[in-house]
């Protein structure tokens, strides 16, 4: 199972402004910081915005941080939040009609559906509080 780039970064912004949640921060400086294209970090801005995880204020001295505190943003909700599916085979698409000549006599989509979950288990365990990187690891990479 491999996440999209988008909820790839958009974990990675979440975690860069969780090293220092009263500055606000740029588009531009996260696209430097993770090499993306500034259109790409502004749509994941946006979606992180719009789930109420950033405040964003405009204008000339405006930016981005982090609206809740990390300890309260989970990294499973995060990641069924901006993935669009966790349909790891065909016939896991709720509504669609698989084309798989065994579907309804085969086991493997219920063992994939029990993996995905204790996938999410262990996840639901996890806040951005601890996989959030401190200020010395952050300087370490040139923040």
């Amino acid at each position: 199972m491999e996440l999209t780039a988008f909820t790839d970064y958009s974990l990675r912004v979440l975690i860069y402004l969780a090293n220092d949640r009263e500055r606000l921060s740029s588009i531009d400086e996260l696209a430097e910081f993770y090499g993306l294209s500034r259109h790409h970090v502004a749509k994941i801005v946006k979606r992180l915005a719009d789930l109420e995880y950033l405040e964003t204020q405009r204008g000339k001295n405006g930016g981005l941080r982090l609206a809740k505190d990390p300890a309260e943003v989970n990294v499973a909700t995060v990641i069924r939040q901006t993935e669009p599916h966790f349909n790891l085979v065909e016939c896991m698409c709720e509504g669609a009609r698989s084309a798989c000549v065994i579907d309804g006599h085969c086991r493997l989509k219920g063992a994939l559906a029990t993996a995905r979950g204790h996938f999410f288990a262990h996840l639901q365990k996890y806040t951005l509080a601890d996989v959030a990187l401190s200020r010395s690891e952050f300087k370490a990479v040139g923040l």
